[in-house]
């Protein structure tokens, strides 16, 4: 009966042992797959932040374009859009009446 009950306990102790690196495994594996998931969690929403401030610049853009566009469309369809184009031939190309002289301040100071 001492020799059945040694076997017993050397049985029971081995797989004591298994348990315990089974156990160990798979908490590793666990941790492992805990830290990787935190990882792409992280990288995830640090490219959500960029797209979201690039999506902001593009907004403003597209704002920026559309009050452009608005002041085009408001100064060709008014009643000034001759007045308009003399005031980009002046002030943009340098363009003057016949006998018309312009004087320019070369310094201030």
């Amino acid at each position: 009966m001492a020799g059945n009950r040694d076997t017993l306990n050397e049985l029971l102790s081995e797989q004591k042992k298994k348990r315990s690196l089974a156990s160990k495994i798979a908490t590793i594996a666990v941790l492992v797959f805990l830290i990787y998931s935190l990882y792409i969690v992280i990288s995830q929403q640090a490219e959500l932040n960029e797209q979201q401030k690039e999506l902001a610049s593009i907004k403003s853009q597209i704002t920026a374009a559309k009050q452009e566009n608005d002041e085009y469309t408001r100064l060709l369809s008014g009643e000034d859009e001759n007045e308009y184009i003399r005031k980009i031939a002046i002030e943009r190309y340098g363009y003057a009446y016949p006998n018309e002289r312009r004087f320019y301040v070369a310094s201030l100071g």
